[in-house]
């Protein structure tokens, strides 16, 4: 089953890669963008929530991880896609422990993000951002500074540096949008965690000319919505 989207709507990874795409790959993710197959969202929900759960818990409980690959090998898989999306999650939570190392968020303090945040809207673009994670740390000026982490999954278009200084400078939008009475946004907090590459991008410095990008991309996307029809 497929469902339509009337308005432009965008998830922030998407919008990442849709910027350094061409027109025939933007096509294509504006296509699953408006037309979403009801099966997609939910594939790799076990793997994020135990790899979310894990960061929000300082790293320090590894049974997290452990324990969510154990109940992905035990869960029946009546169909094909079951099985794969079994697979698909346990590959991706030991993906992660292998990645563990490359994410330093020492002196940092962790806390999930929620499971139903306000979306961005830029350039009449709904954005949804979604943090997993929403990290603050002591500013040097007194204060907190605010950032929030994204994980990204799908091995068929692992995340290029580019596209993840993109999806960094628009969560930190988010935070400053939405999470600014908890602290001082901070490009530096926005962590991108691919699996597909293997890559713990850190957050960007600069964030004002990115910024301008997405939303060319937005207006863009948003001109172009009406001619995405159904195949």
């Amino acid at each position: 089953m497929i469902t339509k989207r009337a308005e432009p709507r965008i998830s922030v990874n998407k919008l990442g890669e849709y910027i350094i795409s061409k027109a025939a790959r933007q096509r294509s993710i504006l296509y699953g963008q408006k037309f979403p197959p009801d099966y997609v969202t939910p594939f790799y929900e076990d793997a994020g929530e135990a790899i979310s759960l894990f960061i929000a818990g300082a790293m320090e409980r590894p049974s997290i991880l452990e324990s969510r690959i154990k109940l992905l090998e035990q869960a029946p898989a009546n169909t094909t896609w079951q099985q794969r999306r079994a697979i698909g999650n346990i590959e991706a939570i030991e993906t992660f422990m292998g990645m563990i190392d490359a994410l330093d968020l020492s002196g940092v303090e962790c806390r999930l993000g929620s499971n139903s945040p306000p979306r961005l809207s830029i350039r009449n673009v709904e954005v949804s951002v979604r943090p997993e994670v929403i990290l603050s740390r002591p500013a040097a000026k007194g204060g907190a500074a605010i950032g929030a982490l994204k994980l990204h999954f799908p091995k068929t278009n692992p995340l290029s540096e580019d596209a993840a200084g993109y999806i960094s400078a628009i969560a930190t939008r988010f935070c400053d949008d939405f999470l600014s009475d908890d602290g001082a946004p901070d490009s530096r907090l926005c962590f991108v965690v691919d699996l597909a590459s293997e890559r713990v991008y850190p957050g960007v410095k600069s964030v004002r000319q990115r910024l301008k990008d997405a939303e060319a991309a937005c207006e863009q996307i948003f001109n172009l919505w009406d001619t995405i029809k159904e195949e």
